[in-house]
């Protein structure tokens, strides 16, 4: 009943770890949510390790004693696993894709001034150009049909403190700037230290990783976890053996989880480089699919 216990609540807390990883939830790092979940999921896997080493060691120690002989009592069997089949599935394939989806959104010095700005409370406003320095660039894209320029505008912010004059390089515009127009820029009125920049297209990232990456990344990710758990409510009987705790069998796997975790804390804790942060969520993303073939393999 102890193993029983702690291993479905491993389970429920796991999926709620998952289920908050996958959604585009707007939180920036720290994400003290998903870091509370993921540090839950932990403790309820230890303890269910604890249990089952407490219950292997009476079992054994109750063999070596041949109380089991004695009264005739045969090795319990496993009870049945459908349910947990189609459960483990899932819960592989999308925690994959969890640790996938941290890599989309803000990062490096951006992701870290956006994270600032949030905490301090700003928010996007509509800012009339006053001038333009120099000449706008196209940058060879193009926004509703209409060419995109790069250029560097003088805007006055009415801070909290005071109205300020900034001007800003690389402000983004739909057609070539002009005097009197808008743009929308982000920043914090009661914070002019922390300066102002043009606000992003999104929230949570660029407009390839909202509109692109995340859905290829669930779409991937459900059709796995549908493969994965047709394959295991398949070979049920081998998931029924694997419930029962074997040091060989679960410690391994369990360290590999471990090590996808500690991979994808920097990601929920501060904001790697591009390059770093997809690096870390591709190897975080790997170990559940290492842990469950090393429990298909020796199980």
């Amino acid at each position: 009943m102890g193993t029983r216990l702690a291993g479905w609540a491993t389970l429920l807390v796991g999926y709620a770890t998952m289920v908050l990883g996958v959604i585009p939830f707007r939180e920036l790092p720290p994400k003290r949510h998903q870091l509370e979940l993921l540090g839950a999921t932990a403790g309820c896997a230890l303890c269910w390790l604890l249990v089952s080493l407490l219950v292997r060691a009476r079992r054994r120690a109750a063999l070596r004693r041949k109380a089991w002989c004695r009264r005739h009592e045969p090795w319990p069997e496993p009870r049945p696993s459908r349910a947990l089949c189609w459960v483990l599935g899932f819960g592989v394939a999308l925690t994959s894709a969890a640790a996938l989806c941290q890599g989309v959104g803000p990062d490096g010095a951006d992701g870290k001034w956006l994270a600032r700005a949030e905490r301090a409370g700003a928010t996007t406003h509509e800012v009339l150009v006053e001038r333009i320095v120099g000449t706008p660039r196209a940058t060879g894209r193009e926004i509703d049909g209409t060419g995109e320029f790069a250029s560097e505008i003088t805007f006055t912010i009415p801070f909290a403190s005071g109205d300020q004059r900034v001007t800003l390089a690389g402000v983004h515009t739909s057609g070539r700037p002009e005097e009197g127009r808008t743009v929308q820029l982000l920043y914090a009125p009661d914070r002019p230290d922390l300066g102002v920049r043009q606000a992003p297209d999104n929230d949570i990232g660029s407009f390839a990783g909202r509109i692109l990456a995340l859905p290829a990344i669930w779409i991937t990710g459900l059709a796995a976890g549908l493969v994965t758990a047709i394959a295991m409510h398949r070979r049920e009987a081998g998931v029924r053996y694997a419930r029962r705790f074997e040091p060989w069998v679960h410690l391994p796997a369990a360290l590999m989880l471990a090590c996808g975790a500690g991979l994808v804390v920097p990601l929920l804790i501060g904001f790697p480089e591009t390059g770093t942060g997809w690096a870390l969520a591709v190897a975080a993303a790997a170990t559940p699919w290492l842990a469950l073939t090393w429990v298909a393999k020796t199980s």
